[in-house]
């Protein structure tokens, strides 16, 4: 993948969404195996501006995949475009729950969440549009999934479906920005 540094590691977090714990007996801590990456990236008004998150994400995608926050730039995948501005190239332009929620769409194989991450860049990109309740999305997005479908998650934290909603992280990338900005995260979950 170019210049993407990646690696194969297994990874020990003190959570129970991600069954990690010590092996009875010993100071030996069992964690789960997942691909981790670590790229560098100028941040771009619009996420998949910058190649290298684009290239990754659209390597996690497979089949009919659903970006749900669409923006201005195109993937190199079979997608379904939604966006809230009128004005992006896009098959819908509805808010985003009551998208996942009409009824109205297929099953997917991926599904890509980049909303805006925080009330600032929602205000500063995205003419104020925020998203508001992300986990109401959440809540929905497994009934549009078909079974191993990959829902890939952009922002400031590793959280995305998490295993109450029937899903398993696989991989987790961050990418670092440089200066002043904040890292993006990304975790890519499948259902399970």
């Amino acid at each position: 993948m170019g210049e993407v540094k990646q690696l194969q590691t297994w990874i020990g977090i003190w959570s129970g969404d991600w069954n990690c714990g010590y092996i009875a007996g010993s100071n030996h801590m069992v964690g789960i195996m997942m691909e981790m990456h670590y790229l560098t990236q100028p941040p771009k008004r619009y996420t998949f501006e910058q190649p290298k998150l684009k290239e990754i994400v659209e390597s996690y995608c497979v089949g009919l995949t659903l970006n749900l926050f669409a923006g201005r730039v195109l993937m190199d995948i079979n997608e379904v475009r939604n966006d809230i501005d009128p004005d992006m190239p896009a098959d819908f332009h509805m808010d985003a729950y009551e998208l996942v929620s009409s009824g109205d769409l297929p099953k997917f194989d991926s599904i890509i969440l980049d909303p805006p991450y925080n009330l600032r860049k929602a205000r500063e990109k995205y003419n104020g549009r925020y998203i508001g309740l992300f986990t109401k999305i959440k809540n929905v997005l497994p009934t549009i999934c078909n079974d191993g479908a990959r829902i890939i998650t952009l922002g400031y934290d590793t959280v995305g479906m998490s295993k109450s909603r029937g899903f398993k992280k696989i991989a987790v990338a961050v990418i670092c920005h440089n200066g002043d900005h904040n890292d993006t995260l990304m975790v890519v979950e499948e259902k399970q």
